[in-house]
């Protein structure tokens, strides 16, 4: 049997470490690689010391088959990490002429002169292949060293990823290092904790206890799980159906395989139904919206949403009587229907919803920090829904969005037939 390929991920700079800026490459590449087979088993940042460096890049050799590196290879006085693995691995430095011309090409074309640093960015490892940048001028580096493969890339996502995407996975797969074959299982829950999640599930994995790995991730709104198969465990066709039972088990709180994007479920899910949406939102301040407009083609479905923030704007703008604002509060359930249906009308929308409560870090004078009020407007009627959320005021602006798109995803699916007759009748 062929012993499982590792994968170690080397992220270089201070600011990831001083808190400057957060490391989104393990979170993207580690997701890449794990749904190809190839999951990283470790991930490590460095500050920008070469004394630091070449031991981790020694490490990880030792360790891993695919070592990934990103950052340091710009053109300023902390980039070591060409020099750093040219120390590690025992080999020459050279300069590629190849390189220069192309970063004068990338400034020729937008009408600057490279300052004499950005040649530093022609410095390849003796015997490596270079991966073109087509959004930068920092070429990436690959390099096999006795059955390993070290790969050097930039630091900036937009020009990481893409290199990934064109020529790091089509090299690995031509190594039959990575493939689309089926992996781990992975679904993800929505509007149960995690805990809650573990408790429905027990019952499930009590009885394959040491045959398949579970592991949960909680984030804010929704917890995702994965089943991992084990050796001498389930087979692949055992763990999905066993993520059929898990599914099973959740119900509506089941949101899909995978990691389904939920505004992107709810747009689908209206299209199919040839119906529109518009919103109106207070305390998340548009980005209700934002989930919506994040997916291509959203305006097929989506009209609009105001971002009404102030009670003058609830009232002169969208359309909210003042008498009922005075009664019931602008954060209320009756205030949250209000909004949601004026929405509605105001963008000649079939569908609405809104979101108005208070983020924090206070509250109203009975009412505590993270209360929410959803309102849902719909062919077949209007609902409100009440949720207290915990966490700081963007934890729960993120969990407000989240309850008000899995309110309004359970809502179409539930009345999608009384809201289809209904349409018909009209």
């Amino acid at each position: 049997m062929t012993r499982p390929r590792k994968a170690e991920l080397l992220a270089i700079g201070d600011e990831l470490l001083n808190g400057l800026r957060a490391n989104s490459h393990l979170t993207w590449l580690g997701g890449l690689l794990a749904d190809k087979n190839l999951p990283l088993h470790w991930g490590t940042e460095i500050r920008d010391e070469a004394s630091e460096m070449v031991p981790a890049f020694h490490q990880a050799l030792d360790r891993a088959d695919l070592v990934v590196v990103t950052g340091g290879l710009g053109p300023t006085s902390d980039d070591f990490t060409v020099d750093c693995m040219a120390e590690a691995l025992g080999r020459e430095v050279t300069y590629s002429k190849k390189v220069e011309e192309k970063i004068e090409a990338f400034f020729r074309a937008r009408g600057r002169e490279p300052t004499q640093n950005n040649y530093k960015q022609c410095h390849i490892l003796s015997g490596a292949d270079i991966i073109p940048n087509p959004n930068g001028t920092a070429p990436g580096q690959w390099i096999e060293e006795n059955g390993h493969v070290i790969v050097l890339l930039p630091g900036p996502p937009m020009e990481m990823q893409p290199m990934v995407q064109n020529d790091l996975l089509p090299r690995l797969e031509e190594r039959g290092w990575v493939s689309d074959k089926e992996g781990p299982v992975r679904f993800r829950t929505i509007g149960l904790g995690e805990s809650k999640v573990a408790e429905l599930l027990h019952p499930l994995f009590e009885k394959t206890a040491d045959k398949v790995r579970v592991a949960y991730c909680a984030h804010l709104g929704y917890v995702d799980v994965r089943l991992h198969p084990v050796e001498g465990g389930l087979t692949e066709a055992q763990i999905r159906q066993l993520g059929e039972r898990c599914r099973e088990a959740l119900g509506e709180s089941f949101l899909g395989y995978g990691t389904p994007d939920l505004s992107c479920l709810i747009l689908r899910q209206l299209r199919s139904l040839g119906k529109s949406l518009a919103v109106a939102e207070s305390c998340t301040g548009g980005l209700l919206a934002s989930r919506f407009t994040d997916v291509a083609g959203a305006s097929k479905v989506f009209t609009g949403g105001l971002v009404c923030y102030r009670n003058e704007v609830k009232e002169n703008i969208l359309g909210v009587p003042g008498s009922l604002i005075e009664q019931h509060g602008a954060v209320s359930a009756e205030c949250a229907v209000a909004m949601a249906t004026a929405a509605a009308e105001m963008m000649e929308a079939d569908y609405a919803l809104a979101i108005t409560g208070y983020a924090g870090p206070e509250g109203g004078r009975d009412t505590p920090a993270g209360t929410v009020y959803l309102g849902y407007h719909s062919p077949a009627g209007v609902w409100s829904r009440k949720a207290v959320l915990p966490g700081n005021r963007t934890a729960v602006k993120e969990r407000a969005v989240t309850a008000a798109l899995d309110f309004l995803r359970r809502k179409i699916e539930k009345y999608k037939m009384v809201d289809l007759l209904e349409s018909l009748r009209c």
